[in-house]
């Protein structure tokens, strides 16, 4: 009944059962799996304590002479989750590799797995930046997972992101593609708002803007319908992206509040937020809101690791700053954004 509820996510019940299990000496299930699931379910939930605790006693099995092999790759496996849910990306990247490595050792190891660990050595590869090496392992993971699943279908989606990033368009455009046909095919509501969301804004560039706007309006009315008042704030927040970026103002004034009204102050969207409305009130002439929404801005970028966001606003208040004749202060704000960027690439394994 256990293992039934971590499969449909039901994770907290699941915890109270599973504590229940683990606390019995004696059952039909191995401690070690009780273990494993527990972990699962408060990965899930981002409890992270809670997951380390579980983990360090599942390290004294695995450490022991007679250790289940696949048993401790899947605790690396984990101890790679927990790493990234802490934001220590070398740690996690280290952990994922020699799950991956450990796992070359086996024998007949079932292909979902294998795809499993590859997709999260490509979402922690991408996590530091390393785009190149994060689409290699895309293309890997979808190798080995042949099916039309919806997982596919996200996996043709990140591709899609990551060679856009890159500026091979043409590559991202057909993943892009792919990605549409199958979301039209298998996925489930909420997955198929959250797939077109994130398809909208990567074809922004190549759409006429009051087309995508509108196609973002049907969407946040969708969110608002069913109460998901903050998917529907992140929505409004890149309306007012797209409409400060083609020159309408006052809409992006407008969408910018309705986004500020439904996230909460501690939304990582909510930098993108206030940059909107500092470029509004600089436009406004308004430079008292305009630094101030500008400071905001870069606060929430540093504090949620937001790094080409972060440089882009710094560079823009730097720009501004310049033209006002305060030079120093842009020079300041610059030395501090290249110790928060040195900072963060030490924290990521990547010393200048």
């Amino acid at each position: 009944m256990a293992l039934s509820m971590v499969r449909s996510k039901e994770y907290y019940a699941a915890i109270q059962l599973l504590n229940a299990l683990v606390a019995v000496d004696q059952h039909r299930m191995p401690k070690e799996i009780l273990l494993l699931e527990l972990t699962r379910c408060h990965v899930e939930l981002g409890n992270v304590l809670e997951a380390e605790n579980s983990l360090a006693h599942m390290c004294q099995t695995c450490n022991t002479e007679k250790r289940d092999d696949f048993l401790f790759v899947e605790v690396l496996l984990l101890l790679g989750k927990v790493a990234e849910l802490k934001n220590e990306y070398p740690i996690a990247l280290f952990h994922t590799s020699r799950a991956w490595n450990e796992l070359q050792k086996e024998g007949e190891i079932d292909i979902d797995f294998r795809a499993k660990i590859l997709m999260q050595l490509a979402n922690l590869h991408e996590r530091v930046g390393k785009i190149e090496e994060a689409a290699e392992y895309y293309e890997k993971a979808l190798l080995l997972n042949q099916g039309n699943g919806t997982e596919r279908g996200k996996t043709f989606l990140r591709l899609a992101e990551v060679y856009d990033r890159q500026k091979k368009y043409e590559l991202a455009e057909e993943y892009a593609t792919k990605a549409t046909v199958l979301m039209e095919e298998q996925a489930n509501v909420e997955q198929h708002r959250e797939m077109l969301h994130r398809l909208i804004m990567l074809q922004g560039e190549k759409s006429d803007w009051n087309v995508s706007v509108q196609k973002l309006l049907n969407l946040s009315e969708q969110h608002e319908q069913i109460g998901d008042k903050s998917k529907a704030g992140k929505i409004f927040a890149d309306i007012a992206l797209i409409c400060s970026e083609n020159g309408a103002i006052d809409e992006s004034w407008a969408y910018a509040e309705k986004a500020r009204m439904s996230l909460s102050d501690t939304s990582p969207k909510m930098g993108q937020v206030h940059r909107v409305l500092s470029f509004v009130y600089f436009h406004r002439g308004d430079e008292e809101k305009g630094n101030r929404h500008l400071d905001n801005a870069i606060k929430i970028f540093e504090r949620h690791g937001k790094f080409a966001e972060l440089v882009e606003v710094t560079l823009h208040m730097c720009r501004y700053l310049s033209d006002k004749g305060e030079h120093r202060e842009a020079f300041e704000r610059m030395e501090r954004l290249h110790t928060y960027m040195a900072g963060q690439l030490e924290q990521r394994g990547i010393v200048l």
